[in-house]
């Protein structure tokens, strides 16, 4: 920059000096800039004009070099501030040769919105999800980048599987697959999807909210979740649960004969680990009316109806009432998430 144009316009202008100027130019006043009134009494104000070289030039000297340095910061926060969208993100080959479209992947490259990326076999790779975490794409899985812009990232996992670490507050990640959507709710998992669109969620840290439609399951930490080709999120369940719990749960869920799912809810109810509390909590809302009351006895027997909560409210599935209860569980406040449901989708 010429300091010319500083000290007396006569210079090549500056972009960045010229649009401070303009945003300070509605700050102009009206009064001459050489006049100002200073108190000389109680009574009397004098008016002293600064005319001279003696006054003025230190006076523009330094009011230039207050411009520099705003000019200079200016330039350095628009520099440092980040990106408010993003059109792709970085991929680096982890293992073997993986596909961005049609062209294999030597070392890295990037995933552009709209493209897929495939790993065959032999092949990994690991993908940067904008500032806010990463994800490896396993062997023999196709993934394809739908949206991405600050706060709202979006993957799509079409079969195979892959394994996110999200550090960012909840709800910035998703990713769709044929059968659920998973949300991130600040935390790590695997998600696996076969070719028929069923899968596994399996969360590692923190919980993700697993959905289709109204159908949805939350999934804390050290536990899992079954994906139904037809009927979406299963009920959630620890991984240290034993076999035949595990089954019981997959029966209730997703078989159709009526006598098999009854007796499979009958021997969950029979449970008396503190650790089924999850799984009970989501019962709540996939029982039949008639069976809900023993569901709901069931629960209170590991944790208490928090106080607020009546039972009916509980059997008629008011929302607020079955978040509070989820709240009580002491796995996380599912009250934000409702609030960012209700602002973002």
């Amino acid at each position: 920059m010429n300091d010319d144009y500083l000290w007396d316009a006569s210079g090549p202008p500056d972009p960045d000096i010229q649009r401070l100027e303009r945003l300070l130019g509605r700050l102009r006043g009206t009064r001459n800039a050489g006049e100002f009134r200073v108190k000389a009494d109680a009574a009397d104000l004098a008016v002293v004009r600064w005319t001279s070289a003696r006054f003025l030039a230190p006076a523009l000297a330094a009011a230039a070099a207050i411009v520099m340095m705003v000019g200079a910061t200016w330039s350095t926060v628009r520099v440092a501030s980040p990106p408010s969208t993003f059109s792709y993100w970085p991929v680096a080959a982890i293992e073997g040769r993986p596909r961005i479209g049609s062209t294999a992947l030597a070392g890295s490259g990037r995933l552009a919105v709209g493209q897929t990326l495939v790993t065959d076999a032999v092949s990994r790779a690991r993908v940067e999800v904008g500032t806010i975490g990463e994800v490896t794409v396993d062997p023999d899985s196709r993934v394809r980048l739908v949206s991405t812009r600050d706060g709202h990232h979006r993957f799509a996992l079409a079969s195979g599987t892959l394994r996110a670490v999200i550090t960012a507050p909840p709800g910035q990640f998703v990713v769709e697959t044929p059968s659920a959507t998973a949300i991130d709710l600040g935390c790590a998992y695997t998600l696996h999807v076969d070719e028929d669109g069923s899968g596994l969620l399996r969360v590692t840290a923190g919980w993700v909210s697993l959905q289709l439609a109204a159908r949805e399951s939350f999934v804390p930490a050290g536990a899992s979740a079954r994906i139904d080709s037809a009927l979406g999120p299963g009920t959630p369940r620890y991984d240290d649960e034993d076999r035949e719990y595990q089954d019981a749960i997959d029966t209730f869920d997703f078989d159709e004969d009526p006598g098999r799912r009854a007796s499979a809810l009958r021997a969950l109810l029979a449970r008396t680990h503190s650790g089924d509390a999850v799984t009970l909590w989501h019962l709540l809302s996939r029982v039949g009316e008639p069976d809900r009351a023993a569901v709901a006895d069931a629960l209170a027997d590991q944790v208490a109806i928090p106080a607020g909560v009546t039972r009916d409210q509980v059997l008629r599935l008011d929302r607020d009432a079955l978040d509070a209860w989820w709240n009580a569980l002491g796995l996380g406040d599912a009250t934000w998430w409702r609030k960012w449901r209700l602002e973002n989708w």
